[in-house]
């Protein structure tokens, strides 16, 4: 559009110049040649984008710190075979190869098994490695499972391969033992005589699962191995879910066949039967088991948490169905079963809130047994807390109005507690160490942007990833002070081929609602932007409870595509509603009780706001989101109707009915004590007021988000005599992925949105 002003002027000045009219015409081309020269930019594809390694990011993978917190290994490639390779923290240079994949022979066999992990026992003479990985949902999978002996150079298959794959398999503490999940019981093998003990025997598919958790547990709670070993490899704590009641859910696979196969599984919607959870302690020297006592006085409640603070003492976390109080309480469990009947839960910890209280990773337990460390949002900030071992002592370490983001780990040795915070902007993060006592605070990693770290064993070293909006990662190794040794990943080519396509920048900004409310985000600005045109705006957003989109960090091919978007003409936009995170307590919680409400009106706000630029047609303003962002999408073009001209919804939730009990019940409650609060803010129930244009897509096998919730949707749309789009994926899940999948998503969604807004 710029270049056609500059023809236009030139058009203007041969009539004016009447007597010059024959050289100026003849100027004219070459003059439009060179400026299309001057702006030419490579137009980016979403092949180039989705389906080949042209924008692929250098990482640092298969990173383990080894116990001497003086080097660590990667996981890389010599040509075709991947190799585990010894680094030393302080130079950041290679000192070995531990093993070449291609040792990797089993007896009889004649190839190696392909390596798909692996991880070290206690001792580091052992490797743990994974082969033959099948996923299972989002985290979990099944493998076979490999001990390779470094010094007799010997491979052995964990169990017999012609049984069913495996599953959470670790090396006990010590390295002399291993533990794994198998058709849902637990297994234990000594890896001296490689003799297997089955420590539970009732476990079955959607009834019973020992050692691993159920599907709604792994998703909301993030909690896949559902057992725990204590320090001297003696003990074993694990959990039983009894799915039986729960009801199942039916995923119609097609494939190839002639006839669509069936998966069923276990998937608890909102005020539906949970699984029933006990916790169970094995010792292994007298070859029994005993229950912990947990969830007492309660019907229906949670553990999220469990471990060990010493040799014979269980902690867990408990928390109620409704997830307002959250209990943190210690059990010492002798191994002889007769005293089972006498054991007592003491709680020392209790937090309730009159809306949730959320589940993390932040607890730590010290291990000279004074207390344990955690984060809370009492104070209306997430903040770190040391509290005594019996509770009765808890004191703040961090205070300010920032929220600290998570807890990286506890400096026995430094007296320190490291941990990641926003504490200068929402929409950065950086890497901080204080003291146990609250003073010292230090920033440990590169000024700017957003940084992530792993730390070595003992704290001594780290390595940071940092990113920006505009530079991709990079990671350097650094001594546990701060101070950089090295930069392992500089991602130059990436770097390098971004800043020759001479892309505009991603810039931050802030806007205020009409009513008060600030909010954050960024945006992309076509190539010589014109102040004096009007440009159609493209929303993308995703507005989930405590996420964030708006961060001064690398968002890779999703980065590329806005640039695509960009180079078609359009303004791309992303704006962080209340309910999202890094802004304290009450931004965050306002959404309880009813997910979407708040949210739509900020984003609804936001294009409103941007409609009153003068560089914005109003009447070209769409919105797109994926999962909670297609929820959110769909909702915009319903009850933000006028506003938004086009949106796409991929993979949403159309009725919080159907979705998981966990996360769901957490943000809305019951269904049955909240009615109104799921139903005014469905999607389903504002299809009446739908006028843009609506593309709706999802995968037909999203183990997540049902289909059924856009089946739900084409129904209501229907019955509204509302015209939309519709395009199904077949046998995706939820990350609607695979083969040339990615690709065709974004060609389809580029090429809607440019017929359509």
């Amino acid at each position: 559009m710029a270049r056609f002003l500059h023809v236009q002027a030139l058009a203007i000045l041969a009539v004016l110049l009447a007597p010059l009219m024959k050289s100026i015409l003849l100027l004219v081309p070459a003059l439009v040649l060179g400026i299309t020269t001057a702006n030419a930019q490579k137009a980016l594809t979403n092949q180039e984008i989705w389906y080949s390694p042209a924008f692929s990011s250098e990482r640092v993978g298969g990173l383990a710190s080894m116990k001497d917190g003086l080097h660590y290994t990667v996981q890389e490639a010599d040509g075709d075979v991947p190799v585990v390779n010894q680094y030393a923290y302080k130079t950041g240079e290679k000192v070995s190869t531990i093993l070449r994949g291609d040792a990797l022979v089993p007896a009889g066999a004649s190839e190696a098994i392909e390596m798909d992990g692996y991880s070290f026992s206690g001792d580091e003479q052992k490797l743990m490695i994974e082969t033959a990985s099948e996923p299972i949902y989002r985290y979990s999978y099944f493998a076979h499972h490999y001990i390779y002996d470094r010094k007799a150079r010997t491979l052995k298959p964990l169990s017999d391969v012609t049984k069913s794959k495996q599953r959470l398999a670790t090396f006990s503490p010590d390295g002399s033992k291993a533990a794994f999940v198998r058709d849902n019981n637990l297994y234990v093998v000594d890896l001296a005589t490689m003799q297997e003990t089955q420590v539970t025997t009732d476990g079955e598919w959607n009834k019973v699962l020992n050692g691993a958790t159920d599907w709604v547990y792994e998703e909301e709670f993030t909690l896949v191995q559902g057992y725990q070993w204590n320090t001297k490899g003696t003990k074993l704590v694990y959990l039983r879910s009894d799915e039986s009641r729960v009801k199942e859910f039916d995923l119609t696979k097609y494939g190839n066949e002639l006839y669509p196969s069936e998966y069923r599984y276990k998937y608890p919607k909102a005020g539906e039967a949970n699984s029933r959870i006990s916790l169970h302690m094995y010792d292994l020297p007298s070859s029994s088991t005993t229950e912990v006592p947990v969830g007492q006085g309660l019907d229906d409640f949670y553990v999220p948490r469990f471990g060990f603070t010493d040799e014979e003492t269980v902690w867990y976390m408990q928390m109620n169905r409704l997830q307002n109080e959250k209990l943190i309480l210690t059990v010492k469990v002798p191994a002889l079963r007769a005293v089972q009947a006498g054991l007592k839960p003491v709680e020392i910890y209790r937090e309730t809130s009159t809306t949730y209280v959320e589940v993390t990773d932040d607890l730590h337990f010290l291990k000279d047994g004074s207390g344990f460390v955690l984060t809370s949002e009492k104070s209306g900030w997430n903040h770190i807390y040391w509290c005594a071992i019996d509770g009765r002592v808890q004191r703040p370490i961090t205070m300010g109005e920032y929220d600290v983001i998570g807890v990286q780990g506890i400096d026995e040795a430094g007296k320190r507690v490291i941990y990641t915070a926003s504490m200068k902007s929402p929409t950065q993060q950086a890497v901080y160490a204080i003291a146990l006592n609250g003073k010292g605070m230090k920033e440990l990693s590169p000024v700017g942007g957003f940084n992530d770290a792993e730390f070595s064993e003992g704290f001594k070293y780290f390595i940071n990833t940092r990113s920006t909006l505009n530079e991709p990662e990079l990671t350097t190794l650094h001594e546990g002070t701060g101070k950089q040794v090295k930069v392992l990943k500089d991602n130059a080519k990436l770097r390098g081929k971004v800043r020759d396509l001479g892309l505009p920048q991603k810039e931050l900004f802030q806007l205020t609602t009409d009513g008060g409310v600030t909010l954050n985000g960024w945006m992309i600005k076509p190539k010589n932007f014109d102040s004096r045109q009007q440009y159609p705006v493209f929303m993308t957003q995703y507005s989930g409870p405590n996420s964030n989109e708006v961060l001064d960090q690398w968002d890779g091919r999703n980065y590329l595509w806005h640039q695509m978007l960009v180079q078609k003409g359009y303004i791309v936009v992303c704006v962080d509603p209340r309910g999202t995170g890094r802004r304290g307590h009450d931004f965050r919680h306002i959404t309880y009780g009813q997910l979407g409400k708040y949210e739509t009106d900020d984003q609804i706000a936001a294009a409103m706001w941007l409609g009153k630029q003068a560089y914005v047609d109003k009447t070209r303003i769409g919105i797109q989101g994926w999962s909670y962002g297609g929820y959110m999408s769909s909702l915009c073009i319903t009850k933000g109707a006028g506003i938004f001209k086009a949106a796409i919804a991929v993979a949403p939730v159309t009725n919080w009915r159907y979705y998981d009990s966990i996360y769901t019940e957490r943000y809305m409650g019951l269904p049955k004590d909240n009615a109104k609060g799921y139903d005014d803010n469905s999607p389903i129930n504002h299809v009446d007021k739908m006028r843009g244009k609506y593309l709706l897509i999802h995968g037909t096998a999203d183990d997540n988000v049902h289909y059924q919730n856009s089946a739900e949707m084409i129904l209501s749309m229907v019955k509204a005599n509302k015209p939309f789009e519709q395009f199904a994926y077949p046998d995706k899940n939820h990350g609607i992925y695979g083969g040339t999948t990615r690709m065709h998503l974004y060609e389809l969604m580029t090429n809607w949105l440019v017929e359509n807004l």
